[in-house]
């Protein structure tokens, strides 16, 4: 017993230790490292959507480099043929009267894989990945269904499916079970981290194995639900089919999958209704109006803390975005209202970003008084 609970504290701190160092150089990247660390434990897939020069390709190369196994990478175009994602057809087979097809190096044979621009695929190409995605198999021409070895597919694109090819698209986009936006940065502090920062490329020490990843699937998968956790769940269902968001059963059973992993990331010892958030990136299908409105009902039900400690932080940076330092007035008032912030953050308790959101505020008190400081 000593040594399953040694290997899987190990196994855990290389997680821990990794989104640590991975948020430490991505600036305001720390969702999107949570859900690729959770999607890699679940052994699900995950779309990000965003503009070019948004660290998607950064945050990617840095946990390839980190995982073991093999990968593939490729990025979509419209031209983009079968033969470069799952392999030629063998041309000694044609002549022995055989069709199928050299995978080495491809797809099939990937533990992890990187599609970017996955939308501008052909349906040709989208019809093969559907399989290898959702089933883990290929046939790779004589009949047989095989077992790939994928155990995390990212894909990447600059926008979302237009309402055009949305219905095209669908079953493509239903295989990504965590989907997020990714915005440019946002925060004063981010942009002056992004501009004069020397290097914001991630280095993860050490490394995980494939035998480790699957060892901490295992585990999430393990973990129980509390009393609170299934009630919240229960009642997100139910309040966002009162708005018009209703996710298919399976996405829903992918849900649970999604929120064992994301607190066995969190080090906790069962799924808790704070670790719901998670699926503001699960339960929604349409991803004009639904990602807002699934974010706002998870919130609101799963984690209010969570809702109010991100409420105060956009008040900050409109605080930030509309005081003139130089006026002593304006940045004693902004100054005030910080202070009164941090009083309102104190009186929050059982969220691990009250702590976080407060240093945030105290370190922007700091810094526009130190301003106001230099201006006079």
């Amino acid at each position: 017993m000593p040594l399953v609970l040694k290997s899987k504290e190990a196994v855990h701190s290389k997680f821990v230790a990794a989104r640590t160092e991975m948020a430490a150089t991505l600036i305001e990247r720390d969702d999107e490292i949570d859900l690729v660390l959770t999607a890699l434990v679940a052994k699900e897939h995950v779309l990000l959507v965003g503009p070019p020069g948004c660290a998607k390709s950064v945050l990617l190369d840095s946990l390839f480099r980190w995982v073991g196994g093999i990968k593939f990478a490729l990025l979509m175009t419209k031209y983009t043929v079968p033969e470069e994602v799952v392999g030629p057809v063998s041309l000694a087979g044609l002549k022995e009267d055989r069709y199928f097809r050299i995978t080495a190096g491809k797809l099939p044979e990937a533990d992890f894989t990187y599609l970017d621009e996955v939308f501008k695929a052909s349906s040709a190409i989208l019809n093969t990945l559907l399989r290898i995605l959702n089933e883990r198999t290929f046939d790779a021409g004589d009949g047989v269904a095989r077992k790939v070895p994928l155990k995390l597919c990212v894909a990447a694109s600059n926008e979302w499916p237009s309402p055009e090819t949305g219905k095209e698209l669908a079953a493509i986009f239903d295989r990504f079970t965590f989907r997020k936006a990714v915005r440019p940065i946002l925060t004063q502090a981010g942009r002056k981290r992004l501009l004069w920062d020397r290097d914001l490329t991630p280095t993860i020490s050490g490394t995980i194995t494939p035998i480790e990843i699957e060892a901490a699937h295992f585990e999430a998968m393990s973990l129980p639900w509390s009393a609170p956790a299934t009630e919240s769940m229960e009642t997100i269902v139910r309040e966002l089919a009162k708005e018009g968001v209703q996710p298919g059963d399976r996405r829903q059973v992918k849900a649970v999958a999604a929120a064992r992993a994301y607190a066995w990331l969190h080090g906790a010892e069962q799924v808790e209704p704070e670790h719901l958030e998670v699926l503001a990136s699960v339960l929604w299908d349409d991803p004009v109006e639904q990602p807002a409105t699934c974010a706002k009902v998870i919130a609101k039900v799963a984690n209010p803390t969570g809702m109010q400690v991100t409420q105060y932080l956009l008040e900050v940076e409109q605080i930030l975005a509309g005081a003139d330092v130089r006026n002593l007035a304006e940045a004693a008032k902004a100054a005030a209202k910080f202070a009164e912030i941090d009083r309102q953050l104190a009186t929050l308790t059982g969220n691990d970003r009250v702590e976080k959101a407060r240093a945030y505020v105290r370190e922007q008190l700091k810094r526009l008084k130190l301003a106001s400081l230099e201006a006079v």
